[in-house]
């Protein structure tokens, strides 16, 4: 089990829910693989004593979006899991999506609205969102 600093980036176990969130807007459409990076950047500053894990070194090597998400031992053997997204907090980042992207949320199964409809009632997902890409707020301004 690697916990490192306050931030919750593991994979091994259920240890990973920040980075689980991280790559769930990498998979919407959120953020970019540039601002994906960036967040590992910015986490691995923070990571008390360097012991910084070797997942986070290797996802930074990946280029292509779609490679984050397939397994890969010298990468991440599993995705971790954010126990935060439900089905509805789920919804409401597809309307953050649209928020962030000004493009359709990429899920067929939702309209534009229903996603804003849903980020309005759940506003801790933008909290979140936002407390893990303090980076971000000027492009949300």
């Amino acid at each position: 089990m690697k916990m490192t600093g306050p931030l919750k980036i593991g994979v091994e176990d259920d240890t990973g829910a920040d980075l689980g969130f991280v790559l769930s807007c990498l998979a919407l459409g959120m953020i970019t693989m540039e601002e994906f990076h960036q967040w590992i950047h910015m986490v691995i500053e923070n990571i008390p004593g360097n012991d910084v894990p070797p997942h986070l070194i290797a996802l930074l090597a990946v280029k292509n979006r779609a490679n984050v998400f397939r397994p890969n031992e010298a990468v991440m053997r599993r995705i971790p899991h954010d126990p935060f997204i439900t089905d509805e907090r789920f919804d409401a980042m597809l309307g953050l999506q649209f928020f962030m992207r000004r493009d359709k949320p990429q899920a067929n199964d939702i309209t534009q609205a229903e996603a804003e409809d849903a980020l309005r009632s759940n506003p801790e997902v933008a909290d979140r969102f936002f407390a893990l890409f303090p980076f971000l707020m000027e492009k949300a301004a």
